[in-house]
């Protein structure tokens, strides 16, 4: 997913190329990285426990940020705050205000959350650059000093050593902040995936014009007949509240489909959820539906593709699970 973008810089989730370029430009640094504690962000993020926010200056990862949706420990804890977690940027980096932007892009992703952020800042002097730009950007601290391997320092009784683990905690209102329902965390919605029945054609169609709009209605509902007629694919409707907010379709494919070893293999050729229903898990329950159909079906394996610009579509997959098998380039002449 992209949260920002201009000439030179792009905000967008992170990769799993990320991690082998930024665990080899830390050490250059001096620093000791471990590539697992990338892995771990993207499995968090795949979970939804967090949001990963990558910074791309012409072409190459330069700073890093996570922000996690619950506080599981520290002052902030049961608070329903986001709090903003190990914003980096490379030493060769900085200076051209890569970090303000990270911060603004997590900041406006906290503000889906909730009207407050938090986060914890190390209270060494090389942490003096962030300290600085926390202040001011506007964060305070919370009144509860300093944080020793997440216990609260006692005055005139802890014994600490002065390293990445002695912190102080922040936090920040947000102006304009639109947090959601439950504190701004995501809510399950009440609504079922349901597979499609001939009947289903026209309501098919009107989501699925959302999705392809170089379509005409006419068209579109010609091929969802032929599909709900067609006993190797299958359509689901999400619907709640009455009306049906989100639709997947898959098939059978017994061709070769890359990356895979079977046939035939279930396959995602379209999913879709309307955009005031979305961050409610409709997508995935589409997506679990359009598996257990592929499984009923004997597919021990199932795919997907997507545009190579459809950035939104990529984050959605690696989400989900999904692993990336290849990218390719389509070519075609007239004979």
């Amino acid at each position: 997913m992209i949260y920002y973008q201009d000439n030179e810089l792009v905000i967008r989730s992170l990769e799993e190329a990320d991690g082998p370029v930024f665990v080899e430009e830390l050490a250059a640094q001096g620093w000791h990285p471990d590539i697992a504690d990338f892995q771990v962000r993207m499995k968090d993020e795949a979970e939804g426990k967090s949001i990963s926010l990558t910074a791309v200056y012409q072409g190459h990862p330069a700073g890093y940020v996570y922000l996690y949706k619950d506080v599981h420990g520290g002052p902030f804890k049961g608070k329903g705050w986001p709090m903003i977690v190990d914003f980096s940027v490379l030493e060769k980096y900085r200076r051209k205000g890569i970090g303000s932007r990270l911060m603004d892009a997590a900041e406006k992703a906290a503000a889906q959350y909730s009207d407050t952020v938090c986060l914890g800042v190390g209270l060494c002097d090389s942490y003096g650059s962030a300290q600085r730009m926390y202040v001011k950007r506007g964060y305070i601290p919370d009144g509860t000093g300093a944080w020793y391997h997440d216990v609260q320092c006692v005055q005139y009784e802890t014994v600490c050593t002065v390293d990445d683990d002695l912190v102080l905690f922040l936090y920040k209102k947000l102006p304009g902040a639109r947090p959601g329902r439950n504190g701004g965390k995501k809510q399950e919605t009440a609504g079922a995936a349901e597979q499609a029945a001939a009947g289903d054609a026209e309501t098919a169609a009107a989501l699925a014009l959302e999705l392809w709009p170089e379509h005409t209605p006419k068209e579109m509902i010609k091929e969802f007949e032929a599909l709900l007629a067609d006993d190797e694919a299958a359509v689901f409707l999400y619907r709640k509240d009455g009306g049906t907010v989100g639709f997947a379709q898959c098939q059978l494919r017994h061709d070769y489909v890359e990356g895979t070893e079977t046939s035939p293999v279930g396959y995602l050729e379209g999913i879709y959820v309307k955009e005031a229903d979305r961050g409610q898990g409709i997508a995935r329950k589409l997506l679990a539906a359009c598996e257990d159909w592929a499984r009923a079906k004997g597919c021990t394996e199932f795919a997907s593709d997507c545009e190579l610009t459809n950035i939104e579509s990529q984050g959605f997959h690696r989400a989900v699970g999904f692993e990336e098998a290849n990218r390719l380039v389509a070519y075609t002449r007239k004979l």
